[in-house]
């Protein structure tokens, strides 16, 4: 799935690049994006069944800068998927220009910080999508 991300003054260094750190933003709302886009929310996955998710690992490759007024294209796809864990593969595009190559996994958890298995219904969601992008 995709998401458009405008670049603002505020995103950039002293040089109108976008600051390293920001590029982390925009891949979270890619992942958001991906997700609402399935019909889930983050605070209803909490209040309906007590978790959340938490990034576990993130790569990621700076191949070339974003400047400000860009409009760029974070391209979310999903790798693989457990009972806790979701794996991303997510890039960054300007005009088709490959700015940012990343894998970053994230797992569900409970309010206490433990491995918490998201629902079934999600899970058989989530392994759709992944069928669908992998044909």
């Amino acid at each position: 799935m995709n998401t458009k991300i405008n670049v603002y003054y505020e995103d950039t260094d002293a040089s109108t690049r976008v600051y390293y750190a920001n590029y982390l933003k925009y891949l979270e709302r890619g992942r958001s994006d991906f997700l609402y886009k399935l019909g889930f929310n983050h605070k209803n996955l909490f209040n309906e069944y007590n978790f959340y998710f938490v990034v576990k690992s993130c790569y990621i490759e700076y191949l070339k800068p974003a400047h400000f007024e860009d409009i760029l294209e974070v391209k979310t796809k999903i790798l693989n998927i457990s009972k806790a864990k979701i794996e991303f593969s997510q890039t960054i595009l300007r005009e088709n220009i490959l700015l940012i190559d990343s894998k970053v996994t994230i797992v569900s958890v409970d309010k206490y910080g433990k491995i918490f298995k998201m629902p079934n219904e999600m899970l058989e969601i989530l392994e759709q999508k992944l069928i669908k992008e992998t044909n």
